[in-house]
């Protein structure tokens, strides 16, 4: 495989940057825009994704692991589906639920394949890896703004459920 599919550390950095961002502007766009509203779903869901990205600032890029994201975004989880047991949302939920469960289990791969195999040399896993965490945190910032099912995920879920009792 070769390491011009890799995001390099550089590009990584930047993007994280923009990404936090990006939750930033999330929050601060729900929260206007919900001023003179009741429902202030996105505002909760969207401080929840902000305090949990901003607080990776305080974290030594150096030294962390990827065990630890996988911990960042397992607790993130928790405190999503703890806030949705209260506000009931569910397209922006099943999105940062989606985005950040692939991403645990990536950070949870790449663990394995670091740590415990020992591999440091890129291949397939890495390269998707790389691309697709990417593409899950920005999915999981546009989903704040366009609020539509854009990637088909909440529709999906309904199919799979539907099959599911059916089979049952």
């Amino acid at each position: 495989m070769s390491d011009d599919l890799m995001l390099s550390p550089d590009v990584s950095f930047y993007i994280g940057a923009l990404v936090q961002w990006g939750f930033l502007m999330a929050f601060l766009y729900s929260f206007v825009s919900s001023i003179n509203k009741p429902d202030k779903k996105g505002v909760w869901l969207s401080l929840v994704m902000t305090v949990s990205y901003l607080s990776s600032l305080f974290i030594d890029i150096q030294t962390i692991r990827y065990l630890d994201f996988f911990y960042f975004d397992m607790a993130t989880i928790f405190a999503l589906v703890v806030l949705n047991l209260i506000i009931k949302e569910r397209l922006i939920f099943a999105y940062l639920l989606a985005g950040l469960s692939v991403n645990a289990i990536l950070f949870l791969g790449m663990h394995l394949d670091t740590v415990v195999y020992n591999n440091y040399e890129p291949w397939l896993f890495t390269i998707v890896y790389s691309w697709l965490v990417n593409f899950n945190d920005f999915a999981m910032v546009a989903v704040f703004f366009i609020k539509k099912d854009f990637l088909g995920l909440v529709k999906a879920k309904s199919y799979i459920y539907k099959k599911l009792s059916r089979s049952v």
